[in-house]
């Protein structure tokens, strides 16, 4: 419902965007979400694994004046910090090892100094029931959207990253076995060795080796980073694989004969990392790198990728 005031929100799409919004601020992997569908709610949209619980909030009426979204505000905080106390077996069993240090009512926006008042007495009355899921100093806050803006602004940009993946990865130096990857032999790896030898640089085979060692390295860690999406954010892998295919597309005419050899490998590289890089907004620079080489270890083991000689 989209009133005078210009808020745009109705309850539905607020509870959707906030989790969407929860998950961007403290990253996809530490925001547990609780459904209600199944015998009701527990009086909690989701919580972090550093304790901090989540109602999302959005009354009817956009319009509402200060004291009336107040008194809204109250009877929601009261409503739910009592399931919060009552429903202490399946809390219990909800948060595992997990604290709560705050109980977080999310909404649009909040205009009274009471609703903050009101917070500090339902924080008193859940610390006097002594819950073995909440904190000493538990805390009961009122947070509104504007609290968010510099999350709300990357959502609205891209996707959300699990927070592992907003990180560098590791790119391992050797296989599981503990094998070098420079080591490694086979029918693929013989194809690719035949190709990077084309290029000057990598005439010599150490170094070489070294060179397939680093592609074959980043190539499992850019496997194991489209992992990590294909769990998370589902919607994200996709794209990157789209990207992918894209380039692998066009690289029959994007390059021939006279070109020269590292030049080409150098672009492809450069390409898909881009490409990456535009879909997931946010990506640590190494991360879109290790995928960009992972695609690019695959064409040179096989068809795709490969540097035709003048002539």
């Amino acid at each position: 419902m989209t009133g005078a005031s210009g808020w745009i929100w109705d309850p539905d799409t607020w509870q959707e965007w906030a989790i969407r919004l929860l998950r961007q601020h403290h990253g996809a992997d530490n925001v547990v979400k609780v459904p209600d569908q199944d015998r009701g709610d527990l009086g909690i949209e989701c919580f972090t694994r550093s304790g901090i619980v989540y109602q999302c909030y959005c009354p009817e009426n956009p319009d509402l004046s200060p004291r009336a979204l107040y008194d809204n505000h109250r009877d929601k905080i009261t409503k739910d910090i009592g399931k919060f106390i009552k429903n202490k077996d399946e809390l219990i069993r909800l948060f595992g090892s997990v604290k709560i240090r705050s109980w977080v009512l999310f909404t649009p926006r909040h205009e009274s100094y009471k609703t903050v008042q009101h917070c500090s007495e339902k924080a008193t009355q859940v610390r006097q029931a002594k819950l073995p899921y909440a904190t000493s100093d538990f805390m009961v806050d009122a947070h509104e959207l504007d609290d968010y803006k510099e999350s709300a602004e990357i959502l609205r940009r891209g996707p959300i990253l699990p927070a592992p993946v907003g990180v560098p990865a590791t790119v391992p130096k050797s296989t599981a076995d503990g094998i070098d990857f420079g080591r490694v032999q086979g029918p693929l790896i013989a194809v690719m060795d035949e190709k990077l030898a084309r290029i000057p640089r990598l005439h010599n085979p150490d170094k070489r080796a070294t060179y397939r060692g680093h592609l074959l390295g980043s190539h499992l860690a850019g496997e194991g980073l489209l992992d990590r999406y294909m769990e998370a954010i589902p919607e994200v892998h996709q794209q990157v694989l789209d990207c992918i295919a894209s380039v692998e597309r066009g690289l029959l005419l994007a390059y021939g004969p006279g070109d020269l050899p590292h030049k080409v490998l150098g672009a492809v590289i450069e390409d898909v990392r881009t490409r990456v890089e535009q879909v997931v907004p946010g990506i640590a620079r190494s991360n879109a790198e290790s995928i960009a080489l992972m695609a690019v270890t695959d064409w040179l083991q096989q068809c795709p990728l490969d540097f035709e000689e003048a002539g």
